[in-house]
């Protein structure tokens, strides 16, 4: 798809020069590398690309450390960075695509970790006021796939750095069954040693947004009552992940595998093979097409297992 312009952002200079200039009175989007969007026609106004570079790191006196780094960094390169300087704890998160200011707005999450576990502090720039400010973990209202930027404060700020709380720590989360599974024979299991692991996972498992195009997970595992999942169950040994004593998270991976979608193409997109989360493009299609894929899938999961999943990627229609 095509916008009518194209800003990128490298300074605050630029974001102070972009809300001063004509592009703000129109139509406009911040993204960060647009890699959770679907659009699914062109956009007709402005699309504002967060550029700005840099991280910084203070150790604390309790074997802590907080990393701030611009929303323009490239997510897994900062958590590289972070690794190379002994800074732990995102390793279970590595090659998300995407930038580290978008990572709070969708609370990005993989192999047992949220960003929400790690984030002291979000630095924005509010829209109205046109006053920088820092905004602390409890005031985004992180959730699943979720927070407050996706909600009521959607449009309204933008966020120009993230504050991590990481650590000197070597202790890893191998909670996740696949990395558990691939840790056994490893001693003294290091974080980089989770970094390659996740990494190994991630490239057997998702297709390469370089050869073929996808928005990463499509769909959100959803929530459901242990009265419901013990329903499903009576047909089918479904996966569940416990949320409390009434909720667990559903596979939606294999909701949609049980009903037949995995591998599966229609005209110039499809499922992919290897993760059924996937929608592919296979080179001609359009984002109605995407979406109008989507929508069967939605329309035939909860037809036959009476399950609602939802999609994960943001739709700019």
């Amino acid at each position: 798809v095509k916008a009518n312009a194209l800003i990128e952002i490298v300074s605050y200079e630029d974001l102070d020069e972009f809300f001063n200039s004509k592009y703000a009175q129109g139509k406009y989007l911040f993204i960060g590398d647009g890699s959770n969007l679907l659009f699914v026609t062109d956009y007709n106004g402005t699309i504002v690309k967060m550029q700005t570079k840099g991280i910084e790191g203070k150790l604390q006196s309790d074997g802590t450390v907080l990393v701030k780094a611009n929303a323009g960094e490239n997510w897994d390169d900062f958590v590289c960075a972070c690794l190379d300087n002994g800074w732990n704890g995102l390793e279970n998160l590595a090659k998300i695509p995407g930038k580290v200011g978008s990572s709070p707005v969708q609370n990005i999450g993989a192999y047992g970790r949220e960003v929400k576990d790690f984030i002291a502090n979000v630095f924005v720039y509010e829209i109205a006021t046109k006053k920088y400010m820092k905004l602390s973990a409890n005031q985004c209202k992180f959730a699943y796939r979720d927070s407050i930027f996706k909600q009521e404060w959607k449009g309204k700020y933008v966020i120009t750095a993230v504050e991590f709380l990481l650590s000197t720590s070597q202790k890893v989360n191998i909670q996740y069954e696949d990395v558990k599974q691939r840790v056994e024979h490893l001693e003294n299991v290091v974080p980089k040693d989770i970094y390659n692991i996740v990494s190994e996972i991630r490239k057997e498992k998702l297709p390469d947004t370089t050869i073929m195009g996808n928005a990463g997970s499509f769909f959100k595992n959803p929530i459901v009552t242990k009265e419901k999942y013990e329903q499903l169950c009576q047909n089918y040994d479904f996966k569940s992940y416990p949320i409390n004593e009434e909720f667990c998270k559903l596979s939606a991976a294999q909701l949609i595998t049980k009903c037949g979608w995995k591998g599966k193409r229609c005209g110039e997109v499809g499922v992919h093979q290897n993760q059924a989360l996937v929608l592919v493009n296979y080179g001609n299609a359009t984002g109605y097409d995407v979406l109008n894929l989507a929508k069967k899938i939605q329309k035939d999961v909860w037809e036959q297992l009476n399950v609602q999943i939802e999609m994960e990627i943001n739709v700019i229609q």
